[in-house]
């Protein structure tokens, strides 16, 4: 299982918009995903036209699964998605405005910082776990990171988000000297990304500074992605011909192209240090 927090502390990027399209087509690759809505604002279960499940006068959604009011079961929400003919299940925890209240509540635990990582070091039913994170560096924020072993940053290639950019590699750093030494950036993806000179050469920027690190994939910028959400549908459901579809489809191949030769690399690096022995 693979957890892939979507995170940068700067807004508008496209962060919710990556997380909900890209868990779908990975489901509708038949991969066993699961999508945590740890944004405050609970864009991604909206954005998936989805309540959460209510246990009494309890609204199951991960801050009531983090403080034991619930357990993740009882928040679980499967939400079929389909692409054309292609079809997958998505799993969700689901986020309501309660996860506002995360920070102030948990200030005084000891464990603060690992409340996520405990709730989804026991699970093996995922291929991937991606889990949508907070415009912000709080402690829900931290959680996410310690949680997950790689990070995907989406980026919108302008000035100000190469600074937000330098803000993340800051944290990434701080997290691999303590709390979590494994964590990783699996990928910085351009998102509403057109030709205008200022995007290319951002762009040149972000591959000068990252290399292949770089998803070769760029998300245009297309009108269908923004409205989308608004129907509680992910852009395939919403308009399968779309630009937005097509690039995030084309992302979620790439990828799962660099799963298979990265999994080939090592096996090739075991078997050469097995014939050296």
């Amino acid at each position: 299982m693979k957890i892939i927090a979507v995170m940068n502390q700067k807004g508008g990027v496209g962060k919710t918009t990556t997380t909900i399209n890209l868990a779908a087509s990975l489901a509708t690759h038949k991969k066993r995903v699961l999508l945590v809505d740890a944004d405050l604002q609970g864009n991604a279960t909206a954005s998936l036209g989805l309540l959460p499940n209510k246990q009494g006068s309890v609204l199951c959604d991960l801050f009531a699964i983090l403080t034991s009011q619930c357990t993740f079961k009882q928040a679980l929400l499967q939400r079929p998605v389909h692409f054309g003919t292609k079809r997958g299940v998505l799993d969700v925890v689901p986020a309501t405005i309660a996860l506002s209240g995360f920070d102030q509540l948990v200030r005084a635990l000891p464990n603060k910082q690992i409340l996520l990582k405990q709730m989804l070091h026991d699970l093996r039913d995922y291929d991937y776990v991606l889990i949508d994170c907070p415009p912000s560096l709080g402690v829900l924020t931290i959680n996410a990171l310690v949680a997950a072993h790689e990070i995907l940053i989406p980026v919108q290639p302008e000035f100000f988000g190469l600074q937000g950019l330098s803000q993340i590699l800051d944290t990434v750093a701080l997290l691999q000297g303590s709390l979590n030494p494994q964590l990783k950036i699996c990928g910085v993806l351009c998102t509403r990304y057109n030709r205008r000179r200022i995007h290319q050469e951002v762009a040149s920027c972000l591959h000068d500074k990252f290399g292949k690190t770089v998803f070769a994939t760029r998300i245009a910028e297309n009108i269908a992605l923004a409205e989308a959400p608004s129907y509680g549908k992910t852009i395939f459901e919403y308009d399968a011909q779309s630009a937005g579809a097509y690039d995030y489809d084309v992302l979620c191949r790439e990828m799962l192209s660099r799963e298979i030769h990265h999994e080939s690399s090592q096996a090739t690096q075991k078997q050469n240090n097995q014939k050296r022995v």
